[in-house]
């Protein structure tokens, strides 16, 4: 499935350990969006071009596309992700975070009560779809509460079980990466923000 890389996407060295750089123990392959807050625009524009070198040599390569598409969404360069996001979704449809980071680039930002129906089922269904696929993640069914909640409750809609509060009742306790946290922060505009996160541990 993935592409043997030869030298660290940052340094350079072509020596690793586990998967990461035995140099500057960076990632040779970035898997979410986490991982990319440590770097600056120095570091992510590394990122990019090896990851658009990988795409050069396997244009449906899924760790280059989705490494791509995660270096654009840090950027906000959103429909650039999208893009990246939507191929992966047509090549290799069991990628399970390719579906949750392809929300947060189509939201781009905006207050989910104002998005168009036709957008939020799209959202839903993507989001449903990344759950089935990886039910350990606690950041797909956060962003489907917050879907459900600033969408389909505010706007006085019916609302397809799960309801937002199953879900959050779900996530107690559940641990989730404090960097996610903060894209979807930025990534996401809900009216009363802090009562999603509550009930999780953030690490």
């Amino acid at each position: 499935m993935y592409m043997e890389v030869s030298e660290c996407p940052q340094c350079g060295s072509t020596e690793r350990l586990n998967g990461r750089c035995a140099h500057c123990k960076a990632e040779f392959y970035v898997k979410s969006l986490a991982y990319l807050e440590q770097f600056n625009s120095n570091g992510i524009e590394k990122y990019l071009k090896h990851y658009k070198g990988l795409i050069g040599q396997n244009p449906d390569n899924p760790q280059g596309v989705l490494g791509l598409g995660l270096c654009y969404l840090q950027m906000g360069t959103y429909p650039l992700a999208q893009q990246q996001f939507e191929h992966l979704i047509e090549t290799a449809p069991q990628v399970a975070p390719v579906y949750y980071y392809y929300a947060l680039a189509h939201i781009k930002g905006r207050r989910l009560m104002t998005l168009p129906l036709s957008e939020v089922r799209q959202l839903e269904m993507y989001l449903n779809t990344a759950i089935q696929l990886d039910p350990e993640a606690p950041q797909y069914r956060l962003l489907l509460a917050m879907l459900k909640r600033d969408y389909y409750e505010i706007n006085g809609m019916k609302v397809n079980p799960p309801t937002a509060t199953e879900l959050l009742n779900d996530l107690y306790g559940k641990t989730i990466d404090a960097n996610e946290i903060e894209h979807l922060r930025k990534s996401v505009k809900v009216l009363g923000e802090e009562e999603y996160f509550a009930g999780l541990s953030i690490a």
